[in-house]
């Protein structure tokens, strides 16, 4: 959607490809099979905060992650696959050394490449279908067959009125070479008979492919009251066994994994600022988050 919390700017880049910010202790060199449900992890957001999920990432109810980028976030566990993203027209140049890098190099297994994020939405990735097209033909398709990965589709806004004929003219565009393996999707709104409407819309347009919710969240659009705690517990409640129980939504992550801002609303906030403990300050799960996590 066009003004939700994503990080304010682009992280800074590693030094070189050999660079210890590009090393990841820990990190599977598999990728991980089965689990639906995964974490948005923004830029920004610490590497020490993944010890707060590993009992759901060691009983598996956590099971993926990404970052909206094409480098690893720092201290990513064993247990969980990392996705790479290729966010913007200006991460392309990187798509091809940074994977070589991190599969190649390192041997950290990924099983999918995500295609351009929200490209049009002006306040996200911003690319006209013919610019997306050269970019997907000229960089993500071969980036898809060096590296063996399945391949995500841009990822597309709950705005039909805008998502929908760019996605429907990208594709006619590419004329069946597309390179395809999965449709990537968005939804922000306050009920989940409205998600789940869009999403099953959007399945009958596009019945041959499986659905990644990459990113949605109980919000009321920015109206000026946010959804509160038990809005979005509800929804929780009533989405999650939907989506586990759906045999085309492959994965999902809830849009919650940072403060989310007023426009999603910080009901949906995994996270919070605990006490200071030996002159440190310290990071605790929300509710939402052990419901997002435990259901």
């Amino acid at each position: 959607m066009e003004t939700k919390a994503k990080p304010p700017r682009p992280p800074p880049k590693p030094k070189s490809l050999s660079s210890t910010a590009l090393k990841v202790p820990g990190q599977a060199t598999t990728p991980v099979v089965g689990g639906k449900r995964g974490l948005g992890w923004p830029w920004n957001q610490p590497g020490s905060h993944f010890s707060l999920y590993q009992e759901y990432i060691d009983s598996g109810k956590i099971s993926w992650v990404f970052n909206w980028e094409l480098w690893v976030p720092d201290s990513t566990p064993t247990g969980v696959e990392w996705i790479p993203c290729v966010r913007t027209a200006g991460n392309v140049k990187d798509v091809d050394p940074f994977l070589t890098d991190i599969i190649r190099r390192r041997g950290i297994k990924t099983s999918a490449l995500l295609g351009f994020n929200e490209p049009e939405i002006p306040q996200q990735a911003n690319l006209s279908v013919e610019q997306a097209v050269d970019l997907w033909k000229q960089v993500v398709l071969p980036a898809k067959a060096k590296f063996d990965l399945r391949l995500g589709s841009p990822g597309m806004s709950s705005d039909l009125g805008r998502s929908k004929p760019w996605l429907d003219s990208f594709l006619s565009q590419l004329a069946g070479h597309d390179g395809i393996d999965f449709l990537v999707l968005h939804w922000y709104g306050p009920l989940f008979s409205n998600m789940r409407n869009f999403l099953e819309l959007m399945h009958a347009s596009y019945p041959s492919w499986p659905i990644w919710l990459n990113e949605f969240a109980c919000s009321t659009m920015n109206t000026g009251q946010c959804a509160s705690e038990q809005q979005v517990q509800d929804f929780l409640r009533d989405a999650l066994p939907w989506l586990d129980a759906t045999p085309w939504i492959e994965r999902y992550a809830y849009f919650g994994n940072h403060d989310v801002g007023d426009w999603v609303g910080r009901a949906s906030n995994f996270t919070e600022p605990g006490p200071v403990v030996d002159g440190s300050s310290t990071t605790r799960l929300m509710n939402v988050a052990r419901l997002y996590c435990e259901l």
